[in-house]
């Protein structure tokens, strides 16, 4: 079974398929640009879960926080979409798929999903400052569904991405490894990160007072 999946991949893309469905909302975490032709497998295999690896980058949110409406992660496909069971994203608080999950995000039924996985939100996921990962994966079988590969991003931000095999299928043990080890070079993954800024404190703040003294003038002209 080994010899039959893959760890990593040689992908071709278009730009303009890369770039598809990037919103005009404003970028927040961009590695979207430079992106390798090799990728790695992010995949939950149904029928072979000791196979199962987790791919992980860092990304930085600065003050005073983010309010995040979009992921887009970066990918190809070598198997068959509709197949899937279900999209999934995490962001969590270190490189492993036993880590705190800061906020998380299911797509399902998800069959047919397009290359890219896009998570659009309608409540905007509310994010404090501070150092996270991100990581994403498609649920479906090894066995007719094949696989997906998330794109590599060939400059660094931070730290280089991670990956995790949890049931050590893959003969590299179980605990999270850097992800040159998948594919001989230290890089980041593919993704971007759209939404707005948390409002400062002393902008709320204002708004908290201009609100306070609208509701007075009203107080004050009904009397």
């Amino acid at each position: 079974m080994r010899r039959m999946m893959a760890w990593s991949a040689i992908g071709t893309f278009a730009l303009s398929a890369v770039l598809m469905g990037k919103a005009d909302a404003e970028i927040l975490w961009d590695q979207s640009s430079d992106i390798s032709f090799v990728a790695v497998s992010a995949q939950d295999f149904t029928d072979f879960p000791e196979f199962s690896t987790y791919q992980f980058d860092d990304f930085v949110v600065g003050a005073p926080g983010w309010f995040i409406s979009r992921v887009t992660i970066y990918g190809f496909e070598t198997g068959d979409p509709n197949q899937t069971s279900a999209l999934e994203l995490r962001i969590l608080d270190a490189a492993s798929a036993s880590a705190n999950v800061v906020a998380s995000a299911t797509i399902s039924p998800a069959a047919g999903h397009s290359a890219n996985l896009v998570f659009t939100f309608d409540t905007p996921l509310q994010i404090n400052p501070g150092t996270y990962w991100i990581s994403g994966w498609v649920v479906r079988p090894f066995v007719g569904g094949g696989q997906w590969f998330w794109y590599r991003h060939n400059s660094l931000n931070g730290s280089e991405h991670f990956f995790h095999n949890p049931g050590g299928g893959n003969g590299q043990g179980t605990d999270p490894l850097p992800g040159s080890r998948l594919a001989g070079s230290a890089s980041d993954l593919a993704f971007t990160i759209e939404g707005e800024l948390a409002p400062e404190p002393a902008s709320l703040a204002a708004l908290g007072a201009g609100l306070a003294g609208l509701l007075g003038l009203r107080s004050r002209a009904r009397r």
